[in-house]
């Protein structure tokens, strides 16, 4: 899926982790206890934790600060994530200090790829859309 482009293998790997975040190229998702896959435009991680207004998202937008400070997520310890949690977190649903995330979030059927792309793209410092 990474071709020769020009660019450094990392930024292109960003720059996937990018369109799958966006909704550009399809994850595949689904609803806690459904066995049905969602809908590809309904899997979008943007669709819930964009970049607008606030009171226009649904969830928490993600950003490089959100993900790797310390912070007491859904009143557990403090913890942050790294790319392991992450993964994690995208695939079952439990957060880097063990708390089990609302079930309105899907759960992904991801490859290590996609997860260590999507990572690459929300722990960028400095990303343009991080802060809308």
């Amino acid at each position: 899926m990474l071709t020769a482009c020009g660019l450094a293998p990392q930024e292109q790997l960003r720059q996937l982790g990018q369109r799958w975040f966006n909704g550009e190229v399809p994850l595949q998702a689904r609803m806690v206890g459904h066995a049905q896959d969602l809908p590809a435009a309904a899997a979008a991680c943007i669709n819930c934790h964009g970049a607008g207004a606030s009171s226009e998202r649904f969830a928490v937008a993600l950003n490089r600060n959100w993900l790797t400070q310390p912070q007491a997520r859904r009143g557990g310890p403090l913890s942050r994530y790294d790319a392991k949690s992450f993964c994690r977190v995208l695939r079952e649903g439990i957060d880097p200090a063990w708390v089990v995330v609302n079930q309105t979030m899907p759960r992904y059927e991801v490859t290590d790829l996609q997860c260590r792309a999507l990572w690459m793209h929300l722990s960028q410092p400095g990303r343009p859309d991080a802060r809308r």
